[in-house]
């Protein structure tokens, strides 16, 4: 039976309660003394008695994974080991985005501590995805015999060869999906290699995290040889808030040790060790330690803003600097980068907007393209349009005869597979990803090919389930909208993808004094009908029916759905309830 009986919200959805095994939630509140709510939402998530303890308190002596139980680990780190005992120059290649940014600041910060020569590369993105021929050359006319790509690298099977050819050993560190053959490199760590079981328990990981685990497995073979017998040994624990950084961003699932990640390095992070994080936290006034929210939605796009709309490297220089003053001038102008950002996809997603309500309402997905939009706002345009169609959204940037697209998924569809797919049916040129989030390249002569090709491969089945329902994990009277809920709640922490904050439904409210906001958003009071009131949000809300009967129907009663937070400014805490959808109350 539907929450409330609503059938038909306002964003045109069912509201479903999370099914709960109501004897496993009790067994979980007794044995880890447990608040009920939180029990009940554990159990929801298929959390059960043995699995409870490693996700509610996860260590990294009992829960990391072997580094090398992956295949090419311990080849990879003996040879960097043997070019750090040479005292040769490593090159790093990484990816424009967080995931590369925070990949390859954390070993450079780690080789730099321990005196090995470090030159870096982080692409344009007019100059394409991944590694190139060129750079490889620079690289090799530096000195560097060893080379590392980071965030990049399974599909780059030309640029690799160039470097191979030159006398280069590459090693190549990422976690995008792989193609049947490898590239030509080294060594290849990657656990989405095919070659590699699904289950490991780093099937899911960002780049940063296999990053991470080949610095433990270089450190550990380092220490095995006697580097360390003169010179101290680097505090790997410190790299942890870089891995939280680029596990958030990359959207890859919360769980197994993708949380621990995120737990232990928000942790660090709070020790305000890392002078580019801790200059991003001045510049926007944080007030409160960072959680997970704040890398993703404030601290995230700052650090994607320079290879977006600007230089790509800012944001690794920012997050492996040294020095505060630069780190302060660094995050300045990523600050103006994303305001320049926020303008180019402002004029890019009114187009895609108009586009995506005119497409055929067959179709089980969202395509829209546009003569020199700017590639770097393409993907964030297709996540904006995934979260209000809640459709995988394709979003592509015409350039001459070349074509860039980003795309964003929902669950059920698999746009790494997709798109590796195409690329061996000759329709893409390029491209990679992983379930949630791809990048893809091909020629202007083969864009209704790729249409068609979407049209085959996505069906309705596969997101019409899932495009009709909102997930419920409670409901409240807005009396039980306390902040000891929200605490309670956030024993369940770092929210994420595949473990979102729980989402509530405040029964009977009345809206007022609403207000709208910049950007889009809009500001309202929930009031109860025995005198409690409520401080509320709707954010990006302004252009939705949401947003509409918010603004237009305020005194009204309606059942609002949303999550909790707890709310900090200039010392003070508050509860806010942000709305995500809203049904009339009867």
């Amino acid at each position: 039976m539907a929450v409330l009986d609503v059938t038909c919200s306002l964003n045109g959805l069912t509201w479903e309660m999370q099914p709960t095994d109501a004897r496993l939630a009790a067994a979980l509140a007794q044995r880890f003394d447990l608040p009920e709510v939180v029990a009940r939402i554990l159990a929801s998530r298929g959390i059960d008695l043995e699995s409870a303890d490693s996700f509610l308190y996860p260590t990294l002596k009992h829960n990391l994974p072997n580094p090398l139980s992956l295949k090419d680990m311990e080849k990879a780190a003996r040879r960097m080991a043997d070019a750090i005992e040479a005292k040769e120059p490593i090159g790093l290649m990484g990816d424009y985005d967080v995931d590369g940014a925070t990949s390859t600041a954390l070993l450079k910060m780690f080789l730099e501590e321990i005196g090995v020569p470090v030159y870096t590369f982080i692409p344009e993105r007019e100059e394409g995805y991944g590694p190139n021929a060129l750079k490889m050359k620079e690289f090799y006319d530096k000195g560097c015999r060893l080379v590392a790509t980071l965030d990049c690298g399974m599909t780059a099977f030309d640029p690799i060869d160039a470097g191979v050819k030159l006398g280069l050993d590459i090693i190549v560190l990422d976690h995008h999906d792989a193609e049947q053959s490898l590239p030509n490199a080294y060594a290849v760590v990657n656990p989405k290699r095919l070659d590699e079981p699904v289950t490991h328990p780093c099937h899911y990981m960002a780049a940063v995290g296999v990053v991470f685990l080949f610095t433990v497995a270089l450190n550990t073979i380092l220490r095995e040889r006697g580097f360390y017998a003169k010179r101290p040994e680097p505090n790997l624990m410190r790299f942890l808030d870089l891995v939280a950084f680029g596990t958030v961003c990359d959207v890859v699932r919360l769980q197994g040790v993708n949380r621990l990640f995120v737990k232990a390095g928000l942790n660090q992070m709070r020790k305000g060790e890392n002078k580019g994080i801790a200059a991003l936290a001045e510049l926007v006034g944080l007030s409160e330690p960072p959680s997970a929210y704040h890398l993703g939605y404030v601290f995230g796009p700052r650090v994607n803003a320079c290879g977006r709309v600007g230089q790509s490297d800012i944001g690794m220089q920012l997050l492996s600097c040294q020095d505060n003053i630069q780190a302060s001038v660094l995050a300045h102008t990523l600050e103006e980068l994303n305001l320049q950002r926020r303008d180019i996809e402002a004029a890019v997603l009114l187009e895609a907007i108009e586009q995506a309500e005119s497409r055929p309402e067959s179709d089980p997905f969202v395509f829209v393209k546009g003569e020199l939009w700017h590639q770097g706002v393409v993907g964030i345009v297709a996540g904006r349009l995934k979260d209000r169609y809640n459709l995988p959204v394709f979003a592509l940037s015409i350039e001459g005869d070349e074509v860039k697209g980003s795309s964003r998924s929902v669950q059920g569809v698999d746009l790494g597979a997709l798109v590796m797919n195409a690329i061996g049916k000759g329709i893409l040129s390029r491209g990679g990803g992983h379930p949630m989030a791809a990048g893809f390249s091909l020629k202007k002569e083969r864009l209704n090919d790729f249409y068609m090709y979407l049209k085959e491969n996505i069906t309705p089945d596969m997101t019409q389930n899932r495009s009709s329902t909102l997930e419920i994990d409670g409901i409240l009277d807005i009396g039980g909208a306390t902040a000891d809920l929200v605490r309670q709640i956030n024993l369940l922490a770092p929210f994420g993808e595949a473990n979102p904050e729980p989402r509530f439904v405040i029964k009977d409210v009345m809206v007022s004094r609403c207000t709208l906001l910049k950007n889009g958003h809009i500001g309202c009071t929930l009031s109860g009908r025995g005198g409690l009131y409520l401080q509320a949000i709707a954010f990006r809300a302004s252009d939705t029916e949401l947003g509409h009967q918010l603004l237009t129907s305020c005194n009204s009663y309606f059942h609002v759905a949303g999550i909790l937070k707890l709310d900090s400014w200039r010392g003070q805490t508050k509860i806010q309830f942000q709305i995500q959808d809203a049904a009339k109350s009867l």
